[in-house]
């Protein structure tokens, strides 16, 4: 089996570490959120259990493909065993697969037992799409989930961050991280662009 050792983020790290079934992540603009979608789907791929698959959910099918196709297959290299763009699909070394999809045809994400899901962006994707078509594809194998957006407003995101942060369900867990918690970005850059 390949050696994964993604270098990643302190506030990356933490996230990582952390068991709990649903993670929600509140994130600012380039702190990372693409890099830990695509390390944990890679990892979550390669360690899924016979019959199942990890999938990657946009708010629509060009966003996925143009925010972690490329990164994917980038970071996964060495335990790619095939790859189709025109169904975006990534077939691993131990045959499991990454589906990458977009919340714009909820069709394309029925029929699919997971053991792992990222909804990236989920703040722009409708609460129906989780509740009614994702969360039953986790139910048979007691899959776990992420959901990491930038915020847009008080919806169902926000109800999710908030479940997150009040501890009254163990399944649940949320994080905060800026653009300041990626230690690769210049903090005078940051100080510039909150100046204009």
């Amino acid at each position: 089996m390949a050696d994964l050792n993604f270098s990643l983020l302190k506030w990356q790290q933490e996230v990582s570490k952390d068991n709990t079934r649903f993670k929600v992540i509140a994130a600012g603009r380039r702190c990372g959120k693409s890099r830990l979608s695509a390390v944990t789907l890679l990892i979550e791929g390669i360690n899924c259990p016979e019959g199942s698959s990890v999938m990657y959910v946009a708010p629509t099918l060009g966003q996925a493909r143009t925010i972690i196709w490329d990164l994917l297959m980038e970071l996964g290299r060495p335990i790619i065993k095939s790859a189709h763009i025109n169904n975006l699909e990534i077939t691993l070394i131990n045959g499991r697969k990454i589906l990458v999809r977009g919340a714009d045809n909820p069709d394309s994400l029925r029929g699919v037992s997971l053991t792992y899901l990222v909804m990236d962006e989920c703040a722009f994707i409708k609460a129906e799409i989780w509740e009614k078509v994702l969360r039953a594809a986790l139910s048979d194998k007691k899959g776990r989930a992420m959901f990491i957006s930038t915020p847009s407003g008080r919806n169902h995101f926000y109800d999710w961050y908030q479940l997150g942060q009040s501890g009254s369900d163990d399944e649940w867990k949320s994080w905060h991280s800026t653009t300041a918690d990626n230690e690769t970005i210049d903090p005078k850059e940051i100080e510039a662009a909150k100046r204009t």
